[in-house]
């Protein structure tokens, strides 16, 4: 039996380009790893400066097409460095040829490959260095569309945010522990639990901080249409599989003959048991992209999955080899889930895509939610869409959990267990915000719609 790849091999260094597509006066060639810096030498005719100072180097003949050519270069030795590894940046003329040259040459290098999307945000949460709000924060600055949500992904960033829930979580965990110490010493004089009135008046005042943060916006759904989700990836990517897994029946014909699939199939996934909370989305299967087919069928099914991935709002990329090299069509601001599919079969490292097995339903739970996360965030104009989808689901379910304890304080005849129960669940949601209970999905979901080089 194989063993599903769910990290990077150990030893591996990892590089990419890190500012943006198409031309431009200054691009970033950023590199990590225990071979890093040594790649980096090996582009220049001299060696770089001190850790930390950024320095004037010759970047090699072989290397530009132009002969020696002046740039720029960084070295951050690990662990003080963003990924806690050690770390390199080269700035280079922002000419995509020269990019592409460059990253060539280092990827030529022996136990060095390209970077997955958020692929260095990852390494830094593994190492310590970002909290998993923080990292979000990071694919949020990127993604801020308003004031609103720049500010926001800002708090994410300094922490100012996640100390909010961290009181929250705080005061819940008070609480929990006051009402298990009526359970558990109960039988003994010298011990009170809390009294009834407050602490249903400290719940009503943690419900009503948590449900200001929250905001309307969380129940947020266009009236009479769900949300569109569509697979896309190239032919035999497992997408047809993978829907039939989700909707847990055979509605697509799935076969490894390559073009089985013709047209857009679509049907209703209700993602309420995996996500709750959430609304059911209209759920696409979509042929494959195959653009050298002769086929005049073919070049129409290629024709409507270009049509149905640019209109969609949300998209779930599928490839088993865990590349993504394929351009989605559509807005650059819409959720793109990184699915590594066929993950029972050996393959490259899952990174910080989602490895999704769907023949024995390996983490098809995190996809739905994952898909409910993406599905249902907020449109860009509104002021809620400053919290992430993620945190309005995990904030609702800390609301639910608290009104359950709620309606037990306000039966006299209750048991202190049910408050205990409805705090704990309260405890677990707020947990997972700040990474405190962070289950392996949740990693999955956040780094897996981070854009390369980040």
């Amino acid at each position: 039996m194989t063993t599903r790849p769910d990290s990077s091999p150990p030893g591996q260094t990892i590089a990419a380009c890190a500012s943006g597509p198409g031309r431009s006066l200054r691009a970033i060639v950023r590199l990590s790893g225990p071979d890093a810096v040594n790649a980096l030498h090996a582009l220049l005719d001299a060696p770089t400066a001190a850790p930390g100072e950024l320095a004037r180097v010759v970047l090699r003949p072989g290397v530009a097409a132009t002969g020696a050519l002046p740039c720029l270069a960084a070295v951050y030795r690990g662990p003080r460095s963003f990924t806690g590894e050690d770390s390199a940046e080269l700035l280079i003329p922002g000419n995509p040829a020269l990019v592409e040259r460059v990253l060539a040459a280092v990827l030529r290098r022996p136990g060095t490959r390209a970077a997955l999307p958020g692929e260095f945000s990852a390494r830094a949460y593994l190492s310590g260095k970002l909290t998993i709000e923080q990292a979000e924060g990071i694919a949020a600055s990127i993604a801020a569309q308003s004031a609103a949500q720049l500010d926001a992904a800002r708090r994410m960033l300094d922490g100012t945010g996640g100390a909010q829930v961290r009181r929250w979580t705080d005061e819940v965990a008070n609480l929990l522990a006051l009402v298990e110490a009526g359970i558990d010493f109960t039988d003994q004089d010298d011990v009170t639990p809390i009294p009834r009135d407050e602490l249903r008046d400290r719940l009503s005042r943690l419900r009503d901080g948590i449900s200001r943060r929250l905001g309307p916006g969380a129940a947020w759904e266009r009236a009479g249409e769900r949300p569109r989700v569509v697979l896309f990836g190239a032919p035999n990517a497992g997408k047809s599989t993978l829907f039939n897994a989700l909707l847990g029946r055979a509605r697509s014909v799935a076969s490894p003959a390559p073009g089985t699939t013709r047209d857009a199939l679509a049907e209703t996934l209700d993602l309420g048991a995996d996500a709750p909370g959430s609304h059911a989305v209209t759920l696409i299967d979509l042929p494959g992209l195959d653009e050298h087919t002769g086929d005049k069928t073919a070049r129409a099914a290629l024709s409507r999955a270009l049509d149905e991935t640019a209109r969609a709002d949300a998209v779930i990329h599928c490839d088993p080899r865990g590349l993504f090299a394929e351009e989605v069509p559509g807005p650059a601001s819409r959720p793109v889930i990184r699915v590594r599919t066929m993950a029972d079969l050996p393959g490259p490292a899952g990174g910080s895509a989602l490895s999704v097995c769907a023949l024995d339903g390996w983490n098809l739970g995190p996809l739905r939610r994952a898909i409910a996360d993406a599905a249902h965030a907020a449109p860009p104009d509104d002021a809620d869409a400053a919290v992430l989808p993620r945190h309005r689901r995990a904030m609702a379910a800390a609301i639910d959990g608290l009104d359950a304890a709620l309606a037990a304080v306000r039966r006299p005849d209750a048991p202190a267990e049910l408050i205990a129960a409805g705090l704990r669940g309260a405890l677990d949601a707020l947990g997972e915000i700040a990474g405190d209970v962070s289950p392996d999905d949740v990693l999955g979901r956040v780094f897996a719609v981070f854009c390369i080089g980040k």
